[in-house]
């Protein structure tokens, strides 16, 4: 019964997951659609409606909050990962195309197996280690290495920003398991990651905006108004990046962490729908092999039985 129980735990962690890379890939298409604004006011408005959402969620749930804590440092670790990840992902989003975002990032898996071998004594199988490699494989040729061979002169910086995202986004996974290990429920994770990342962003505006002010320049790079339809876009990036949270903070506390972060890029073919359904890109023969061996590697990484009766 305990091995059945666990089992269904599992599953439904990686279903949670599943959906977190669907929402994901959804609100990289909004966030995508207010590259225009700053970087700062659009993780403002994300994090404060997951702010707003995540406390009605901790209070509807009696939890008390600003108590202390003891998995503090797990929770300030997780914090600021995932802030630092997010920060990442929003700069290079709206700098490059979605699509070569995606491919760079999609790496996560390879540092979330390192890092839970290392810091959680994870088992690291051999089927992991394949379906990492396919998984890699499978959303490179999702995208097309000739397409991206064509874009020369990308921006270096957000390149470079982009390659940071994996790292942080695994930390962040890692802890979430160390904060599942320290018995803190997922909704009070998702207030304090909330919290802080509305803090800091707020707190970014500001402090940028106050030494424009008194060096005479506009505050433009780091404020503007936004039209009707961006502020629909950034309620929706909120919405979907509280949901995308949920099923991340919830389903890493339930799975395995490497095979959290494997199901996570699903959010490849959601960017690749994306592509052909809004851009009108028809795919090509590599890009349907691309999605078939990704698509082949989550179902292996879900219906894998191991490590269940630890």
């Amino acid at each position: 019964k305990q091995w059945y129980q666990r089992r269904v735990a599992i599953t439904a962690g990686l279903l949670l997951v599943g959906m977190s890379g669907v929402t994901y890939g959804c609100q990289s298409a909004a966030i995508k659609y207010v590259g225009h604004l700053p970087t700062a006011q659009v993780i403002w408005g994300r994090f404060l409606i997951i702010l707003t959402v995540s406390s009605i969620l901790c209070i509807s749930k009696g939890e008390p909050l600003f108590t202390k804590i003891a998995a503090r440092w797990e929770i300030i670790f997780r914090c600021v990962f995932g802030i630092l990840s997010f920060l990442c992902s929003t700069y290079a989003i709206q700098r490059l195309p979605v699509g070569e975002v995606t491919v760079i990032i999609s790496i996560a898996p390879i540092f979330t197996a390192i890092g839970s071998k290392l810091m959680l004594k994870d088992k690291f199988m051999p089927v992991h280690f394949v379906c990492i490699i396919l998984c890699i494989a499978g959303v490179i040729m999702v995208v097309d290495p000739r397409r991206l061979m064509k874009h020369a002169s990308l921006d270096l910086l957000a390149v470079s920003v982009a390659l940071l995202q994996p790292v942080f986004k695994s930390l962040a996974y890692i802890f979430i398991k160390r904060c599942n290990n320290q018995g803190i429920q997922y909704h009070v994770v998702l207030f304090y990651y909330s919290l802080a990342g509305f803090a800091t962003a707020s707190l970014s505006i500001i402090v940028t905006g106050f030494f424009l002010l008194i060096s005479g320049h506009s505050v433009d790079s780091v404020l503007q108004q936004p039209s009707h339809s961006d502020n629909l876009a950034l309620v929706l990036a909120g919405l979907l990046g509280f949901i995308a949270q949920y099923g991340i903070n919830k389903g890493g506390m339930l799975a395995n962490t490497t095979k959290c972060s494997l199901i996570r890029n699903i959010d490849v073919l959601i960017a690749f729908i994306f592509q052909i359904f809004m851009f009108h890109q028809v795919p090509t023969t590599i890009q349907v092999i691309g999605s078939v061996i990704l698509l082949s590697s989550t179902i292996l990484v879900v219906v894998w039985k191991n490590d269940v009766r630890s």
